[in-house]
């Protein structure tokens, strides 16, 4: 089966955790039967959503000395086989999605800053939101 990581960079503030919470809700959504497991929900999200025995695991924490590094330790160990997670655009969190190579695929997007106000801004990010969990089901429905 494939190993994926959907890995969503951008700078502080743009979204990025937000468009990754937006991706968790939708699977919910999709799929309310699906297992949850290591969820952790605040500001950020620390989920695994196990469906159709393919394992997600989501973070949205990415900034640098953040909670990503426990998460894809954790996602790696119980072998999920997408994670989606955010990081910034250069440094220590791009080094470890990086370094999950070969074992996982790395797809990268891009969270752009949108300087036409806050609801373009959300719009954007509901729009990035529906391209990572596309790709996540790809996956799944494999």
């Amino acid at each position: 089966m494939t190993h994926k990581i959907i890995a969503l960079r951008g700078i502080a503030n743009v979204g990025k955790s937000q468009t990754i919470k937006n991706v968790y809700e939708s699977l919910v959504s999709k799929f309310p039967d699906a297992k949850i497991e290591h969820l952790s929900i605040g500001v950020d999200i620390r989920v695994v959503i196990t469906v159709n025995g393919v394992k997600v695991g989501i973070e949205s924490q990415g900034d640098p000395s953040s909670r990503l590094f426990s998460s894809i330790k954790l996602f790696v160990e119980i072998k999920c086989n997408v994670i989606i997670c955010a990081t910034r655009t250069r440094g220590g969190t791009v080094d470890l999605v990086e370094s999950q190579k070969p074992e996982y695929s790395i797809l990268w997007h891009e969270q752009k800053v949108v300087s036409s106000g806050k609801e373009s801004q959300i719009k954007s990010n509901l729009a990035m939101a529906i391209t990572i969990l596309d790709e996540a089901l790809a996956v799944i429905n494999a």
